[in-house]
């Protein structure tokens, strides 16, 4: 024995290995169970005898369980198909063989688990087994035994469903059990005493915020009253009112009570009254129309004042840090509830505050919850009235931006809710400003110091102003260009502490700066330190540094000395030697005054670096000079020098003979051949005498003037014929004094050594090119001379307009945009003309002609209606086409087209393509492989030069295409069934033709008895759709195969099918039969209508029934229907599985619809009534007359009782309708209905008979 098997003791069960535990699991006794016994094998089970699944993953009860419920489904399969089998009240043998195989599998493969508890025997398994062969024997073949009734009722339970004669499964019972064959109850009341209450729901209500009318709804039971009164208590004063409802509002009443008798709902009906004033309402008097008081015990309904809430408006501008300091006001019954959202920078957050209540309030509906109905004489309803509470908001505001508090709901203590619109809902209006609060947070602005502290003072003269240097901002963004106040301390320079700092005098300034670049004017000297800064009330941030310092440097001072120089030849003066000694902060400017006999008077400027400078002061006419100093400036100061003697200086000059170009030194630039002009300016006592030379390549050329009188003499040279450099200098010059005076002055003279010369280059040895269209060139220039040059050139075969080309090197060039012959006309550099090279002066441009391409001559090819467009002979999907163009230009080619394709039918396509061609000639392939009308565009054409693509008209060439022609049976594989009764008569076969008419088509008929196959032949088919026909001598008895060999049509295009493709087949078979199973002709819904077939099944069986044609099929030779409808049913034809073929039959049926009755409109209708009065109880009937009815009174249900019958009563009406009355209480109702032809019951009615039945009169 396996040592893993539990071993079952005496009266007990084995036990689960998996559930051995270390402890005994307690007894709920109290008492430890008994310990079982331990095996006498310890041993460890070998992996073997171990189960398949390990027990650690899923646990023995568990694999129990999943193997006994796999059984429980294989059964509830069997008995599926079991059903199948008797619904075709035969056997089925490959239902039979299909679940001995299942109960095979599943047999013996469950010990091959190893499933504790479930290790069957090899002979437990086969007598199993064996039983369940058995079992499926007597299931499948349908064999009857004692026990099938009550196993087919169980079996119901769970599907009970049959195929109706509409063709779809229909659950039985709902039809033999329809509850809506009997409908409706009757339910009399005796009414008690009737009873009126006010707002049962106590649902809340306000008055306000657009809400002026109050409705609140009294419901009455059982009762019509002629007189109602409402008691008010005002909320602030507890004064009592009493309400009384009009005439109007009675008669509204009773008309409400009978609409609610037409509905059924008897005794308690609905009316709403409409109230405009706030209070505490009670019913204080209702009457019926016996004028008797009715009962009317209720809790207030209170109609409040509707709670709303306001915003304080507080200041809207704020600083960072600072608190909101904003106050709610809330208004309504409390406790209050007010709902809130804060805004900031456009991201909202909400918020709520609860249980708002004044200080000291009470309230009943805040203790235990007790009626609220106060004694008689004891009512105080002041505690309802509307009172105001404030709700403080007290948040740091620490984020910068736009701050938005906003009211959203208001609640108060009954439940009443006001809800503002919110700006994110669609359509809503604005928001009333006392709603909500906005607040705009500023950032706290920052200023600092820059660019002076106490070791970089600013220096200013004393008396004017300066600048502070503050500069304003605020944190991570650029400040508000708004008013900034500033304030400092400032203390004067001498009362400053030996460490620099503030000393006992301080004094405050403040400023406001307009903007962040208006600065505070200072004018004492001293140190000011900023102490802080404040821009919209909101208090800034001082920065280091935060100190200046300002100083007043002392003024400057000057000290002049001088002394003569004299001339040495004549010993006369000629100027004076002026030092000078300044005192203040460098650098300075010394501003004098010069004034003379002969000349105006000027002013003069001298800059000094340092402290001390010397100057000589040289006038070159003779005469009385007086030298004033004017003014003295330096760093700071701008000081005026007094008009003393010590800033005065005079002399008197008389200076020897002189002479000068009055344009000063220079080198001078000529041109070959050129002659040079220099004015020379001439000084002394006239007339003067002046000699001068010209140096040139080592060689002196003296020339002497004499007798000049005049002050101004100009010297003119001979042309300079050679070139180099020549030196004009000026020699000597004598006055009326007699003294010879040695010059210095010299002017140095450039004379080019040739004139500037122009001449057009080569290219590739030679002056023409040729280029690309459109390609500018650099025609080249050669140039000598000094640059830049100006060269004038024109096209000859273009506008022949002068143009200008500036070339700034000797080697530049002409750009050349359009072909033609350019000629240059003039040159000069930057000062000379030049000459032109008579053999090099013309540049002659040409251009490469463009590539071209065009189509060789074809026959196949024809020109079109536009230009550039040629047509191609049509051709055949699948054929073999091309055409050659022919190139020109400059090879290789590249050639760029698209292939436009456009179908009959369907969207188009385009495809780009290209190819490379080496040679003046290539040929193109078309594409046929789809039919259509093929465009072949030419767009893009470029060779060896020219590659952009540009082309004036693209080149067409159109092909249509047209589509093999086909041929194919509308529905391939289809099988064609005829009746050898059909005399001579053969089937169409429907075929689908494409291409153009008329067509020529083979077919081929192979039989399958294995005959060569026969070829049928049809021309001229003249349509697209053809009916083919087969002749009688082609088809043989059996079956036989129809397939389409070939196809042409019109154009001469043809297509072969290949073996394989679309086939039909042909068969001829007999006709089937039916018979009824039963001779009757009426039916009643739910009954089964059954037929015996003769045939092959499976059957075709054609129907009409409730003018509908149907069509159901059966698998055997029985054919049975449910009537779920009534209906003629009528069977027209029938056909088998072995031919297409339709027996005409004429089976009639006709199928009664099932008797129906209603009572009261098929509702159940509740009525109350006093004792003594009567009641009509409607009965309403379907089907065919007479009707035979049962009903019966049954006690009115009870919450915990079961209802009892207390009578049954038998009827008969020979009408659709009747009516009975009724004076006792209880529930009235149908049991059993009868006509001509069908009954229905809900109890045995005749015996033991139930449900329905057909009935012979």
């Amino acid at each position: 024995m396996n040592p893993a098997t539990p071993r079952v003791g005496a009266g007990g069960y084995p036990q689960t290995p998996a559930a051995a535990r270390a402890h005994n699991p307690p007894n709920p006794n109290g008492r430890p169970l008994p310990t079982a016994p331990a095996p006498d094998n310890r041993t460890n089970p070998s992996p073997l005898s171990a189960p398949v699944i390990p027990l650690n993953v899923v646990d023995a009860p568990t694999q129990r369980f999943y193997a006994c419920a796999i059984w429980v489904a294989l059964v509830g399969w069997r008995f599926y198909d079991w059903i199948q089998v008797l619904e075709d009240n035969g056997g089925s043998f490959y239902f039979f063989c299909k679940w001995i195989l299942f109960d095979f599998l599943f047999w013996f493969s469950l010990p091959s688990l190893r499933i504790p508890w479930l290790e069957l025997s090899s002979s437990t398994v086969s007598m199993v087994f064996f039983g369940h062969l058995v079992w499926n024997w007597i299931l499948m073949f349908n064999i009857p035994v004692p026990w099938q009734g009550a196993l087919l009722g169980l079996v119901k339970i769970f599907y009970d469903k049959e195929l109706a004669i509409s063709e779809h499964n229909v659950k039985v019972s709902s039809i033999l059990h329809n509850s809506s064959l009997i409908m409706g109850k009757q339910i009399i009341n005796i009414l008690p005493e009737g009873s009126a209450l006010l707002n049962p729901e106590k649902q809340p209500y306000c008055l306000g915020q657009g809400q002026n009318i109050a409705t609140v709804p009294i419901y009455f039971n059982a009762t019509v009253p002629i007189d109602v009164e409402l008691l008010r208590f005002d909320l602030d004063t507890n004064a009592q009112e009493v309400v009384k409802l009009s005439r109007k509002e009675i008669r509204e009443i009773g008309k409400q009570s009978a609409r609610s008798i037409e509905d059924g709902n008897l005794g308690i009906y609905r009316y709403d009254i409409s109230l405009k004033k706030s209070g505490a309402y009670q019913l204080n008097k209702v009457l019926d129309e016996y004028k008797l008081e009715v009962q009317r015990v209720t809790e207030p309904t209170y109609i409040v004042p509707c709670p709303k809430a306001r915003v304080r408006t507080a200041q809207s501008t704020k600083c960072l840090g600072d608190l909101s300091n904003l106050t709610l006001d809330v208004y309504g019954t409390p406790p209050l509830k007010i709902v809130y959202s804060r805004t900031v920078n456009g991201k909202d957050h909400s918020f709520h505050f609860q249980s708002l209540q004044p200080d000291g309030f009470s309230s009943p509906l805040l203790g235990p919850r007790r009626s609220l109905i106060p004694a008689l004489g004891e009512e105080d309803f002041t505690w309802a009235r509307s009172q105001t509470v404030e709700v403080g908001l007290n948040e740091s505001m620490n984020t910068a931006g736009e701050w938005q508090y906003s009211i959203d709901e208001v609640h108060d203590v009954f439940g009443n809710v006001i809800q503002y619109p919110q700006p994110e809902e669609p359509d809503a209006k604005p928001k009333p400003k006392h709603l909500y609060q906005n607040f705009v947070v500023r950032e706290r602005p920052r200023a600092t110091i820059k660019g002076c502290d106490i070791r970089n003072p600013i220096k200013v003269a004393k008396g004017k102003t300066a600048k502070l240097p503050v500069k304003i901002g605020r944190p991570g963004r650029t400040p508000d260009g708004g008013p900034h106040i500033l304030t400092w301390h400032f203390s004067p320079i001498d009362t400053l502490s030996k460490s620099g700092d503030h000393g006992d005098v301080v004094e405050v300034g403040s400023f406001t700066a307009k903007n962040i670049n208006d600065q505070p004017s200072i004018t004492a000297p001293g140190l000011y330190t900023l102490k802080s800064v404040s821009c919209d009330s909101c208090e800034g941030e001082i920065e280091e540094p935060s100190s200046c310092l300002l100083l007043n440097p002392l003024e400057p001072t000057l000290t002049i000395s001088a002394e003569e120089i004299p001339d040495k030849c004549a010993g006369n003066s000629i100027g004076l030697r002026v030092n000078l000694d300044m005192i203040g902060t460098p650098p300075f400017r010394v501003g004098y005054t010069v004034s003379s006999d002969n000349e105006q008077n000027r002013r003069e400027t001298v800059e000094i670096k340092g402290l001390r400078q010397q100057i000589d002061l040289l006038p070159r006419n003779a005469g009385r000079y007086q030298y004033r100093f004017r003014r003295l400036e330096d760093a700071i100061y701008s000081v005026p020098l007094p008009l003393t003697e010590e800033y005065y200086l005079e002399q008197n000059v008389k200076p020897p003979a002189t002479a000068f170009f009055r344009d000063g030194p220079q080198n001078l630039n000529a041109c070959l051949d050129q002659p040079i002009k220099l004015d020379v300016r001439l000084l002394g006592d006239g007339p003067f005498a002046l000699e001068w030379e010209l140096v040139h390549e080592g060689k002196r050329r003296s020339e002497k003037v004499t007798d000049i009188t005049s002050d101004t003499f100009t010297i003119e040279t001979s042309p300079l014929s050679s070139g180099g450099e020549y030196t004009l200098a000026l020699k000597s010059i004598k006055d009326k004094t007699g003294c010879r005076i040695f010059l210095k002055e010299e002017t140095k003279i450039s004379v080019r050594r040739q004139r500037p010369r122009a001449a057009f280059g080569v290219l590739e040895g030679k002056r023409t090119t040729t280029v690309v269209e459109a390609a500018p060139v650099n025609l080249p220039l050669r140039l000598s001379g000094e640059g830049p040059f100006i060269v004038g050139y024109r096209n000859l075969n273009g506008t022949a307009e002068r143009q200008v080309r500036i070339a700034k090197t000797a080697n530049d060039f002409i750009e050349g945009k359009e072909r033609g012959t350019y000629e240059i006309m003039d040159v000069r550099d930057y000062k000379c003309s030049g000459i032109i090279s008579p053999d090099a002066n013309t540049f002659e441009v040409k251009w490469f002609p463009r590539p071209e391409i065009s189509f060789m001559p074809s026959d196949a090819i024809r020109p079109g209606e536009k230009d550039n467009k040629f047509i191609k002979k049509d051709v055949c999907e699948g054929d073999v086409d091309g055409f050659e163009v022919s190139l020109q230009g400059s090879p290789p080619y590249h050639v760029e087209y698209e292939v436009r394709h456009k179908p009959k039918a369907g969207s188009g396509s385009v495809a780009r393509k290209d190819f490379d061609a080496a040679l003046g000639k290539a040929a193109i392939p078309l594409d046929t492989v789809r039919a259509g009308l093929y465009t072949y565009m030419f767009s893009s054409l470029s060779d060896n030069l020219y590659n952009d693509k540009r082309r004036s008209e693209p080149l067409t060439l159109e092909q249509t295409v047209h589509a093999k022609p086909s041929a194919a049976f509308v529905k391939p594989g289809q099988t064609f069934k005829m009746c050898m009764s059909d005399d001579g008569q053969t089937e169409s076969i429907p075929v689908k033709l494409e291409g153009k008419a008329p067509f020529y088509v083979e077919v081929e008929i192979k039989h399958h008895a294995g005959n060569l196959p026969e070829v049928f032949r049809i021309p001229n088919i003249q349509s697209n759709v053809f009916g083919l026909q087969i002749p009688r001598q082609y088809l043989k008895l059996g079956g036989q195969q129809i397939r389409i060999r070939k196809v042409r049509d019109d154009r001469g295009c043809q297509q072969k099918t290949e073996i394989g493709g679309g086939a039909v087949h042909i068969q001829l078979f007999d006709a089937p039969s039916i018979f009824a199973l039963e001779q009757r002709t009426d039916y009643c819904v739910g009954e089964r209508i059954a037929y015996t077939l003769t045939g092959t099944p499976p059957f075709e069986v054609h129907y009409d029934f409730a003018g509908k044609q149907m069509k159901a099929k059966s698998q055997n030779t029985n054919f049975r229907r449910i009537a779920e409808s009534p209906g003629d049913f009528t069977i027209t034809s029938i056909s088998d599985k072995g031919s297409e073929c339709r027996a005409a039959v004429n089976l009639s049926k006709t199928i009664h619809p099932m008797p129906s009755v209603k009572i009261s409109k098929g509702r159940v209708i509740q009525v109350d009534i006093h004792e003594g009065s009567e009641v009509e109880i409607l009965f309403e009937f379907w089907g065919t007359p007479p009707f035979e009815f049962t009903y019966t009174r049954s006690t009115n249900a009870r919450k915990g009782q079961k209802s009892q019958v207390l009578e049954t009563r038998h009827d008969i009406s020979y009408e659709h309708s009747k009516v009975i009355t009724a004076s006792l209480e209880g529930t009235y109702e149908v049991v059993a209905i009868k006509d001509r032809h069908c009954s229905f019951s809900r109890m045995g009615v005749d015996g033991n008979n139930k449900g329905q039945k057909s009935l012979k009169y």
